[in-house]
This record gives C-alpha cells, sequence and structure tokens, in this order.
C-alpha cells in the first residue's frame, strides 16, 4: 500500500499540524488509505469530523464531542495530554528502578485488571528483548503457579487496580504476596511493592518501607491509559525506554489538534467509522502481538467488529446473511506500519508512526469512532459476579463438559456436533474464541484457530480472556462466542511451583470461572449464541477438542460416553 497505489491516500503529521510541508520527522506519523468506496468514504468522514473541529475540542478535553449522554456518567476524556503529563514519571520510574536494582530485584510481576495489564504490555512490547515483565490479569491457578516458579527473591510486585476493589487482583495478590514474603521476608516484600490505583482507593496505602503508591487519574479509561502510570510504571520497572515512548507520544499529541482533514486522527476515525458494518481484519497479531491484544478491545468497546488474523490469512465475511447482522464485507487494519495493497473489492488502512504516537493515533480514533456510530468507547467492561457454582452441563464429551443455550439441537452428543451447529446459527457472522487458559501450558489451543477457520466456515477471532474480552462493554455484537475453560491441577496448587513458596489457595479456581461467566452472561443477554468448552481434565479436553476441530463434519455426532 503506497502513495501510488489506485485509491490509496495518505496524510502525515507536517501537514496536519501546520497546515504545510515541513521538515522530516525521526519518526513521521501517516495514515495510508486504499481501496474504494471504502478510502472516499473514509476522507468524507474525515472532513466532517474537521468541519465539527472535533480535533481541538478533542484537545481541549471537552466532553461534549461525544454529545449528551441519556444516561451514564459523561464521558472521560483526562487521557487527552495524558502523555504529556506523564513526563514526571520517568524520573520517578528510573528512580525506582534503580533502587529496586540496588536490592537485588529486577523481575516485575504485575497482578492488575485485563486493561491495566494490556496497557503495560503495550510499552514492554516496544522492547520485547530487554524487559522482565510477567503479568497476570486473571485467577487462573496454572498461570498463577509459572508466576511464582519464576526468581522470587528478585521480584518487584506491582499491583494496578484503580478503584483497588477487584475482587480478582485481590485474590491473586494475596497468593503472590505470601509467596515472595516467605522468600525475602514481609518487610523486603513491601519495600519492593508498588500500589497503581486511584487516590482514596483501598490500594492508597503508602507506607514505609512501602508500598510505594502512584496514583492513577480517575478520568482516564482503563483501556486509554497505555501512556499514563498503567502502562509506564510496570513496562519502566522491567526496563522499557519509557522517555522515547513519551517522547514520540507528545509530538503527535501536539500536532493531532489541527481540525485539518487531512490531520491523520481525523482520518484513522474516519477508516474507522466507515469500516461500521464490516469485519476490520487486525493484520498484526503475529508481528505485534502486544499492540493487537490491546487494539482488539479498544475497537471492540468502540462497537466495531474485529478479527486479529495472520498477515497472508484471506478472509471473507462468511456466507450472505439472511438478517443484516454479519459484517457486509473486510477492511484490512495495519497498525504497526506494515502491509500489502488491499485485495480486490477490499478496503485498507495502515498507521505509520512510532509506538507512542500509534497508542495516541488509536485511542483519539476510537473514540471518535464512537461518536460517529454512536457507542460509548469509555464504557467499563461487565463486573464478575459472586462466586457460585457452575450450572449442569448439556452434555459431557471426552473430558468436556459442554455448555450452550437453546441454539443448540437437543440430540448434539459431541464437542464437533456443537461446533457445527455454533457455525449454524451464526448465519455469516465471526466466531469468537475466547481460552481462559494459560497461553504458556496450554499453547496448542491458539493453533486451532486455522482449522477452526475451516471447519465453521466462518472468520475466527481467537484471543487469551479476560484480556481479549475486556472490550465487551455493551456495545453492538454481531458475533457468536465460543469459551474455552478448564480445571486446575486441583488440591493446594502447586508443590512444584518452588521451595519454600505459599501455592495458590484452592479458592483461584472458582474465582476464576466466575469471571468468565461474568462475560459469557453479558453476552447472553445481549442476545448472542455462547458456546463454553468446559476441560474437566486439561489434556483429555485438549486432546477432544483437537480431534473435535480437525475431523470431518458428520450430519450426526454421537458420544461414546456413557
Amino acid at each position: 500500500m503506497s502513495e501510488a497505489t489506485p485509491g490509496g491516500d495518505g496524510a502525515d503529521l507536517g501537514s496536519a499540524a501546520t497546515g504545510g510541508p515541513s521538515a522530516p520527522a525521526p519518526s513521521p506519523v501517516r495514515v495510508r488509505l486504499a481501496g474504494e468506496p471504502f478510502a472516499g468514504a473514509a476522507r468524507r468522514i474525515a472532513a466532517e469530523l474537521a468541519g465539527e473541529t472535533v480535533a481541538s475540542r478533542l484537545a481541549d478535553a471537552d466532553a461534549s464531542v461525544w454529545g449528551p449522554r441519556a444516561a451514564g456518567a459523561p464521558p472521560r476524556t483526562g487521557w487527552t495530554g495524558l502523555a504529556a503529563r506523564s513526563r514526571p514519571l520517568v524520573g520517578q520510574v528510573a528512580a525506582l528502578r534503580e533502587r529496586f536494582a540496588v536490592a537485588g530485584a529486577h523481575r516485575v510481576l504485575l497482578v492488575g485488571t485485563p486493561d491495566a495489564v494490556a496497557a503495560a504490555r503495550v510499552v514492554a512490547g516496544t522492547d520485547p528483548g530487554g524487559t522482565r515483565l510477567t503479568a497476570l490479569d486473571s485467577a487462573d491457578p496454572v498461570q498463577v503457579a509459572e508466576a511464582l516458579s519464576g526468581e522470587l527473591a528478585e521480584t518487584v510486585l506491582v499491583v494496578a487496580d484503580a478503584a483497588g476493589t477487584d475482587p480478582v487482583v485481590a485474590a491473586v495478590t494475596r497468593v503472590v504476596a505470601a509467596a515472595i514474603a516467605e522468600e525475602v521476608g514481609a518487610d523486603a516484600l513491601a519495600a519492593r511493592t508498588v500500589h497503581l490505583t486511584e487516590p482514596g482507593s483501598p490500594l492508597d496505602t503508602p507506607g514505609d518501607p512501602g508500598p510505594v503508591v502512584v496514583t492513577l487519574d480517575a478520568d482516564v479509561p482503563g483501556r486509554f491509559g497505555v501512556l499514563g502510570p498503567l502502562g509506564l510504571v510496570p513496562a519502566g520497572l522491567a526496563g522499557a525506554d519509557v522517555p522515547a515512548v513519551l517522547a514520540d507520544a507528545v509530538a503527535a499529541e501536539r500536532a493531532l489538534a489541527a481540525d485539518d482533514p487531512d490531520n491523520p486522527a481525523l482520518l484513522l476515525a474516519g477508516a474507522l467509522a466507515a469500516g461500521r458494518g464490516s469485519l476490520l481484519a487486525l493484520r498484526d497479531a503475529e508481528r505485534s502481538p502486544a499492540l493487537t491484544g490491546w487494539l482488539a478491545p479498544l475497537l471492540t468497546a468502540a462497537g466495531l467488529t474485529v478479527v486479529p488474523v495472520p498477515p497472508d490469512e484471506p478472509v471473507g465475511a462468511g456466507p450472505a446473511p439472511q438478517e443484516p447482522t454479519a459484517p457486509a464485507g473486510v477492511v484490512d487494519v495495519h497498525a504497526d506500519g506494515t502491509g500489502p495493497r488491499p485485495g480486490p473489492g477490499q478496503g485498507a488502512v495502515r498507521l505509520d508512526a512510532g509506538p507512542g504516537a500509534a497508542v495516541v493515533l488509536w485511542q483519539a480514533a476510537a473514540a471518535l469512532a464512537g461518536r460517529v456510530l454512536d457507542t460509548d468507547p469509555f464504557a467499563p467492561a461487565p463486573p464478575a459476579p459472586a462466586e457460585g457454582p457452575d450450572p449442569e452441563p448439556s452434555f459431557v464429551d471426552g473430558g468436556i463438559a459442554v455448555h450452550a443455550g437453546d441454539w443448540l439441537p437437543p440430540a448434539t452428543r459431541t464437542v464437533a456436533g456443537a461446533l457445527d451447529a455454533l457455525a449454524a446459527v451464526a448465519d455469516g457472522a465471526p466466531a469468537v474464541v475466547s481460552a481462559w487458559l494459560d497461553p504458556e501450558s496450554d499453547a496448542s489451543v491458539a493453533v486451532l484457530r486455522g482449522p477452526l477457520v475451516a471447519r465453521l466456515g466462518l472468520p475466527v477471532a481467537f484471543g487469551w480472556a479476560p484480556a481479549c474480552r475486556s472490550g465487551d462493554t455493551g456495545a453492538p455484537d454481531v458475533a457468536v462466542h465460543c469459551h474455552l475453560t478448564g480445571n486446575g491441577p486441583g488440591g493446594d496448587l502447586p508443590g512444584s511451583v518452588g521451595a519454600g513458596t505459599v501455592p495458590p489457595g484452592p479458592g483461584l479456581d472458582s474465582l476464576h470461572a466466575a469471571q468468565a461467566r461474568a462475560v459469557m452472561d453479558d453476552q447472553r443477554r445481549r442476545g448472542r449464541p455462547v458456546l463454553r468448552l468446559h476441560m474437566t481434565d486439561r489434556l483429555a479436553g485438549l486432546v477432544t477438542l483437537a480431534r473435535a476441530v480437525t475431523s470431518t463434519p458428520t450430519s450426526t455426532e454421537l458420544s461414546t460416553e456413557p
């Protein structure tokens, strides 16, 4: 995709900020559009936004950009200009990192909400080879055990929870803190603990020797907090180049306030809004997993349908839908400055920018797309419900308890049959697979996305939950959903986490299940078909799942279990 591509378009920060050419910058920001009628629609929307002075009003944190709200709190706009306000963090992070290094602590273990963890991973992802960041955003006992198998004597604990009341963060923090304290002592743990939270929260408890408290701005939504303490402090302590990220972002913030149709933020917002009713194929899932992992929920919350896919995988919108629910086309989205020409009849958008500037651009574009689409990109994700027992499954097949709704034909008795039934009710809409499992020990699950595309005949989005579901805020949703969950090893988890450590308690399993049920219940309330495949034995369940996905579909699927 280039300026010479027919239907292509581009705008850089120089022309947007000054109205004319400027000297080349080390990290130019440019939005490239291609494919008609998509590119033309994007440019028209950008011009409309410029005419409504939304760029300058957004730079002034003017909540009226999104118009009157029928219900709920006004939009939180503290994320605008956040990079400039975060510059004092550079010195604070450097001083803390030196202090922890003197104490022999070089590894950062982050326990936080999904949005907080995603923010930190974006910043750490700017230098994946130079950061030592381990992050936990769920109560999955397998993930917790793996985190505790690291060098606890060298670990800095960062707890990120804006309100300080998240039950998952609290439970996991108790387990992790007990393990580290047993290794280094309670005072040493306190001296190497950092809390990221809002003023007055239960975590706002600075002490001597610790913890250190870095306060968050309550006017900054979590998924818009990459350029604040949520993203910069954990990643910076782990070794990320915070000054470089902020320098890049601050320059972009200054330049993107122009009410000019060529403003890259407005062009990118126009591209997203022009993708309404289409499937947005995020093409950077392999090259930039942290950026894609943050961007997908951000765009989902804005009311867009997104599917992270490999760069060269053909993506169709599925068979022509009988109802006007499925995406009507495909728009390729290249978020990290790479990408080929778009396919015939498809649109494409590519952002060329440094890491900090890219965050600024995508945040502004998603927020302004929400304005055009009349959605609330700032809404929080559904809260976790109270713990309780799992409902009875529809049936059990090969170590997998299958939970489904009325859409599942009563005669279905196999996992393969349930997957085929889910495809039948999709009506061409994409299938979203959320794995509430461990990305390390259960990594083979992600490999099944390709065979699942072939079996279902649908675009398939795969992600590790809960992070991939943090954008489920009640925005329009046309997808069908498949959730993969699994029991922990059982008993006192686990004796193998390391000599002298405190194993995760038995309550993490039930809390992790409750976290998943909150998301599934919300999707069902919005009328979406939801299939849950719960592996009562992870190893046996993974084998059954692999066989089901790769088997040849038949008209009748029978279980071998009594």
